[in-house]
């Protein structure tokens, strides 16, 4: 203008009304499309899960039900035998005794006096997986538990015995509690012997025999390792395959001399001495033969079979106690058993033999396969959880096995500790991983790993629900299915996957990227608010945040 004044253009309002309509794109494709999209992808992917059902498994008490058939010739006396036992069995922790009497005919009673006689009877009762049958025969002098699920008893029997028969030998509840027990509070409850030494439940075990030739140029022992391995091991191994799958492998090893030396001691024999093993050496020898026979060549326990033949030099070789007494042995065979590794069996060639060798003569060993066998088939028992009864009953006692076939009740006992041993762990590995992703909330729980915990707790209740039921069997085989599936999901490698990127590293590495992106979009926000609102409270309120930005 002529007087100087400069006159400041006003904005055009179209021009105006594009830059508000800008404005509010970058806010929308920011905040409304950006942030939310940046969220989601780097959230971490955490499937729901059941954490209520987990928690309940522990008040979940497994009982499993065991039916017991008293056949009597007296009612009156079944009736008295049925009180008794259920009396004995009503605290019990593990098992639930069901009851059936049924009264059968004296005269066919009578007519038996052999166990075959007695077998012939039972077989009409039909006993199933699971159950048990006493039955009641008055010419026999005492107790007798059979290879099947029968229990003969002389009619002068109490029903507290019967009770103590079943309870120590054929039901194990004492046994049962304690494996559940120790899984679940170990600093609690210790186990027992045969816990210790039993094998831990696995879906797949490796037995390795594996003889020992320390001097291959003076000894000679010629066997068909195949042909023992099928006759032997893979015989008796297919009667419990219900347990686990079994991968039996064999070998040979040379040139492997004891690391111990043992003690001369001499004796009345006409050798005039002997050598002699103490009990507490016997680890030093267990450490240099799992060095050299290669049992961890899978992920699978190794269940080891080791026999070791003495040469002439150390023989006979006999292993003591820590007391001082000599360990029984059987046919010159010295063994010992290590809880959860193995057996080992020491071989002694006949005294004979080593007495008239000429120099540079070859021993022969003349021990048969089927003795050397035979020990590491009872050893292989213990091992797997089928001990023999080594409580000593007064009046009772338990048929000897004619071969490597386990007792029918032997197995039921064996399905029972392993259906508490799986399902216990199973429970316990749920609970563990379920308090782990509660408290760490960066690690991924995938579609794959939710499925997982979801089949093993719906696999626990119905395993539990069958047990309760008395059908063992199929109860069993759930509690495998759980245990197997509890471990899967503990160790998939997924798990892992952002374990170590909290939430701090997170914003550490992402708010540089975003915040100069996001000052000029929230002060932009001014311009919009003063378009759409241009009230003083509004321009008041911009004004602020924007000198404070400025």
């Amino acid at each position: 203008m002529a007087d100087g004044t400069e006159i400041i253009p006003r904005d055009d309002p179209v021009d105006e009304k594009y830059r508000v309509y800008a404005s509010i794109s970058f806010a929308l494709l920011l905040l409304g499309i950006g942030i939310p999209l940046w969220w989601h992808t780097t959230a971490v992917l955490r499937v729901a899960l059941p954490y209520s059902g987990i928690a309940d498994l522990s008040n979940r008490d497994i009982k499993i039900l065991c039916k017991i058939t008293i056949a009597s010739i007296s009612k009156s006396h079944a009736e008295l035998l049925a009180e008794e036992i259920s009396r004995k069995f009503e605290n019990c922790e593990l098992h639930k005794i069901y009851i059936i009497k049924k009264v059968i005919s004296s005269g066919l009673t009578n007519s038996a006096f052999t166990l075959h006689d007695h077998e012939t009877i039972a077989r009409d009762f039909n006993v199933g997986e699971g159950e048990l049958l006493l039955l009641e025969a008055p010419n026999l002098g005492e107790v007798l538990v059979g290879t099947n699920r029968s229990v003969f008893f002389p009619s002068e029997t109490s029903g507290l015995k019967l009770a103590q028969i079943m309870s120590q030998w054929l039901l194990k509840d004492k046994s049962l509690a304690v494996t559940r027990n120790a899984l679940t509070d170990p600093t609690k409850y210790r186990l027992d012997d045969e816990n210790r030494r039993r094998f831990p439940a696995s879906p797949t075990y490796d037995v390795l025999l594996t003889v020992i030739n320390p001097e291959p140029e003076k000894l000679n022992v010629n066997w068909d390792l195949p042909a023992i391995v099928e006759d032997y091991l893979e015989l008796f191994l297919d009667h419990v395959a219900a347990v686990a799958n079994f991968s039996v492998k064999s070998q040979w090893l040379y040139l492997m001399p004891l690391d111990v030396r043992p003690r001369q001691v001499p004796d009345s024999s006409h050798l005039g001495r002997h050598y002699a093993l103490s009990e507490d050496v016997l680890p030093q020898l267990i450490t240099p033969l799992e060095k050299k026979i290669a049992s961890q060549v899978s992920l699978h326990p190794c269940i080891n079979l080791v026999i070791y033949m003495v040469p002439c030099e150390t023989a006979p070789l006999r292993i003591y106690t820590r007391e001082g007494h000599r360990m029984r042995s059987l046919h010159n065979l010295e063994g010992f058993l290590s809880p959860r590794w193995g057996a080992v069996v020491i071989s002694n060639p006949e005294s004979e033999i080593c007495a008239a060798l000429n120099e540079n003569e070859l021993v022969k060993f003349n021990v048969s396969p089927a003795t050397i066998m035979g020990a590491f088939l009872t050893q292989l028992r213990r091992l797997l959880g089928i001990p023999d009864p080594d409580d000593i009953i007064l009046g009772a006692q338990v048929i000897p096995l004619v071969d490597s076939k386990p007792r029918q009740w032997e197995l039921d006992a064996l399905l029972r500790v392993r259906a508490i041993e799986q399902l216990t762990s199973a429970k316990l590995t749920l609970q563990s991983l379920a308090q782990l992703l509660e408290e760490i909330s960066n690690i991924v729980i995938t579609d794959t790993v939710a499925n997982r915990i979801k089949s093993v707790l719906e696999l626990v209740q119905r395993s539990a629900e069958k047990l309760e039921r008395g059908q063992l069997t199929e109860g069993f085989l759930l509690s495998k299915k759980a245990f197997i599936t509890a471990e899967a999901a503990f160790t998939d490698p997924s798990l892992l996957a952002l374990l170590y990127f909290p939430e701090d590293q997170k914003y550490a590495v992402y708010i540089p990227l975003f915040l100069p992106v996001m000052i000029p979009v929230l002060l932009s926000l001014k311009k919009i608010k003063r378009y759409y609102f241009p009230g003083s409270f509004w321009r008041t309120g911009i004004n602020f945040f924007s000198n404070v930005f400025h």
